[in-house]
C-alpha cells in the first residue's frame, strides 16, 4: 500500500495491530498458568498430609483470601530469588520490522579493480601517480557503495505506551532501537576515536546498534484541548522523509534528508492540536544533530557549545490537515542563536597570495568539522501531500518539498593550528597558516523536490521523485567541493505482496558539479593522523551516476 500521507515521524505504523493485544492476553495466560500450577504444588501437601503427619490447612477459611495470600508470598518468593514476572501492561505496544536490499553502484568500484589513477601530493610538496577511491556524497554511505551487493539496512525494533484519546493527565514512553547498516547514521554516539584529536566519528562495523528514539510523553488536559510533551531523544520534527525506509516512498533518501536535515534531536517538544485542522509544535534541544549528547565527538570532546556559547536549537511546526483529509502540509523550522555542533561546514575555495586552493571539504550534518563557530543557524523546511478526489478511487498522490537555510558563521584564519605546513602543503586543502585576512564566510543552501505516485491497484504501485540541491561556496554538502548545484531523479515500483509485506525496486540518477571525489591519502602522511573529510583529494567528477536495487520489507 502507499504509505499514509499523515506520517508521524519516527513512527512506524504495526500492519497487524491486533498483534499487540493478542500477544499480551498470551503473557496473561502464561502468568496465570505459572501461578496456577505453583499455588496447586504449594496447597498439595496439607492435603496429603504434612511431613509431621499434621495439617496446618483451614478448610473454614474463605479459599479466595488464602489463595490470594498465597498469591503474593509466591510472588515475593521470585522476586527473592531472582525470577521476578511482572503481570502484563495490554498498554504497551511492540513491533519492528527488517529491511533488505540488493544494490547496485555504476562507479568505480575498488572491488572489481577499475579505480583510476591519479596525480596525488606528497610530503615532499611532490606528486605521485595514485589509485583514487570514490565516493558519492550525495547519497547515504549505505546507498552509495561503489559496486554492487546485499545489504541488511535496518532491524527496527520498537516499544511504545500511546497516550490515552481522553482529555484528561495521561503518561507513556516511547522507545525506537535500530540495528544494521543503517544503524551506522548514528556513528556520533559510536565510541570511535574517542579522546583522538582525529576523531572524525567515522565507524565501519556495518551492525552498528543505534538507539533512535528513547522518550518519555505525557499530556495535559487545557480546557477541552491537551497538551503533549515528548522529553528524550526523538526524531527530528523537519522534512518529508523519515529514517524508517518503508515509510518513505522510495527506497533510497533523497538529498535533502542526507545532506542537509538532522535525523534525530535531544530535547523536549511540545504538541498542541488547536482544532481538527490546526496542529503547533515546539520545542528546545540540543545544538548537536543525530546524538545523545550534543557535540560528540568534536574532535574527541563532549560538549554543547561553541567558542564558550551554548549551543541550542529551537523547533517549531506548523501542521495542516484538510477537512476531507485530502490534503496536509508541514512547515518546519530550526534556530541556533549560537549555531551547530554539528553540522560541520568547510571554507570556500578561493585565491591567497596569488595561489588557488580548492577549500576544507565539509564534514556534513553527522560528524562536526574544525570550522565550526558562533553565527546564527536556521533552516526552513516546508512540504505538502495531496490526494485528488477527482482521480479514480484517489489513486494518485502528489507531494512537493522546499528547504532553504543559512549559518552566518565566519572562518577563523588560523585553521587548524595542529597541523604543520608541510602536513598542509602535502594536503593542498587550505591555505598555510597564519592567512591575516582569514578565509570562508556565510552558508547558504536551498532545494526543491517533486514526487508523483501512482497506485495502479492494491498490488502495484509507482512512485517518482525529481530533486534539486544547491549549496553556496561555504558548504556544509558532506565532501562537497562547494559551490555546487545537484540534480537527482528516482523511480520507484512497488509491490505489496502482503499486509506486513512490500518489494520495491528501484532506479535513480544523480548529476551535479563536482558531486564526487576521488581520495587518495598523502603518500607518508596517514589518513587517521589527519581527521579531515578532503585529505587526499586527488580528482572529481559531475556524473550522471546510476543507482539500481531491490528491497524486501516486513513489518512484525
Amino acid at each position: 500500500m502507499i504509505p499514509d500521507p499523515v506520517r508521524p515521524r519516527g513512527r512506524v505504523v504495526d500492519a497487524k495491530g491486533e498483534r499487540s493485544s493478542r500477544r499480551n492476553r498470551c503473557v496473561a495466560f502464561v502468568w496465570v498458568a505459572l501461578s496456577s500450577l505453583l499455588l496447586a504444588g504449594t496447597a498439595l501437601p496439607p492435603l496429603f498430609g504434612s511431613p509431621s503427619g499434621q495439617s496446618n490447612a483451614d478448610l473454614t477459611a474463605p479459599q479466595g483470601t488464602e489463595n490470594e495470600g498465597e498469591m503474593m508470598r509466591l510472588q515475593r518468593i521470585l522476586e527473592e530469588q531472582g525470577m521476578a514476572v511482572s503481570s502484563p501492561s495490554p498498554g504497551v505496544k511492540l513491533g519492528g520490522y527488517v529491511d533488505s536490499a540488493f544494490e547496485m553502484n555504476f562507479v568505480n568500484a575498488p572491488s572489481f579493480n577499475q579505480v583510476p589513477r591519479f596525480a596525488a601530493p606528497t610530503a615532499a610538496g611532490g606528486s605521485r601517480l595514485a589509485r583514487g577511491y570514490p565516493l558519492l556524497p550525495m547519497r547515504l554511505a549505505d546507498d552509495g557503495i561503489p559496486g554492487g551487493g546485499f545489504n541488511l539496512n535496518q532491524l527496527k525494533l520498537w516499544s511504545e505506551k500511546e497516550l490515552t484519546a481522553e482529555n484528561r493527565w495521561d503518561a507513556g514512553f516511547r522507545m525506537d532501537l535500530m540495528l544494521g547498516q543503517d544503524a551506522a547514521l548514528g556513528v556520533p554516539d559510536f565510541l570511535s576515536g574517542a579522546g583522538s584529536s582525529s576523531s572524525t566519528g567515522m565507524g565501519f562495523n556495518t551492525s552498528e546498534v543505534f538507539l533512535e528514539q528513547a522518550y518519555v510523553q505525557f499530556q495535559i488536559p487545557i480546557g477541552d484541548r491537551k497538551l503533549e510533551v515528548h522529553v528524550g531523544k526523538f526524531a527530528a520534527p523537519i522534512g518529508l522523509e523519515v529514517l524508517e525506509r518503508p515509510a518513505n516512498f522510495n527506497m533510497t533518501y533523497g538529498l535533502f534528508f542526507n545532506n542537509v536535515e538532522p535525523f534525530v534531536l535531544v530535547g523536549t517538544q511540545f504538541i498542541f492540536r488547536v482544532d481538527d485542522c490546526w496542529t503547533v509544535r515546539g520545542g528546545v534541544t540540543d545544538g548537536g544533530f543525530n546524538v545523545g549528547r550534543s557535540g560528540y565527538p568534536f574532535f574527541g570532546m563532549v560538549n554543547n557549545s561553541i567558542s564558550g556559547l551554548s549551543s541550542f536549537l529551537l523547533t517549531f511546526n506548523l501542521d495542516y490537515v484538510s477537512a476531507d483529509k485530502s490534503f496536509v502540509n508541514t512547515y518546519g523550522m530550526l534556530y541556533g542563536p549560537h549555531g551547530t555542533n554539528p553540522p560541520g561546514f568547510g571554507t570556500s575555495p578561493g585565491m591567497e597570495n596569488g595561489a588557488y586552493y580548492p577549500g576544507a571539504y565539509a564534514n556534513g550534518d553527522i560528524v562536526p568539522g574544525p570550522y565550526n563557530s558562533p553565527g546564527t543557524y536556521m533552516e526552513f523546511n516546508d512540504y505538502g501531500i495531496w490526494t485528488p478526489s477527482f482521480v479514480y478511487r484517489r489513486r494518485l498522490q502528489l507531494a512537493y518539498e522546499l528547504i532553504g537555510g543559512f549559518y552566518n558563521n565566519a572562518v577563523a584564519p588560523a585553521g587548524i593550528t595542529g597541523l604543520s605546513p608541510a602536513t598542509e602543503t602535502a594536503l593542498g586543502i587550505f591555505p598555510l597558516f597564519p592567512y591575516s585576512s582569514g578565509y570562508g564566510g556565510p552558508t547558504n543552501w536551498m532545494g526543491a523536490g517533486i514526487y508523483q505516485i501512482y497506485r495502479f491497484n492494491p498490488l502495484v504501485s509507482l512512485a517518482l521523485r525529481e530533486q534539486w540541491l544547491q549549496a553556496s561556496g561555504n558548504s556544509y554538502l558532506e565532501g562537497m567541493i562547494a559551490p555546487t548545484n545537484i540534480y537527482s531523479a528516482t523511480m520507484t515500483l512497488r509491490f505489496d505482496l502482503a499486509d506486513n509485506f512490500m518489494v520495491r525496486m528501484e532506479a535513480r540518477m544523480d548529476w551535479g558539479d563536482n558531486m564526487m571525489n576521488y581520495y587518495a591519502p598523502a603518500n607518508g602522511i596517514p589518513p587517521a593522523d589527519v581527521g579531515l573529510a578532503g585529505n587526499g583529494l586527488v580528482g572529481t567528477s559531475s556524473g550522471p551516476f546510476f543507482f539500481s536495487g531491490l528491497e524486501a520489507a516486513y513489518t512484525f
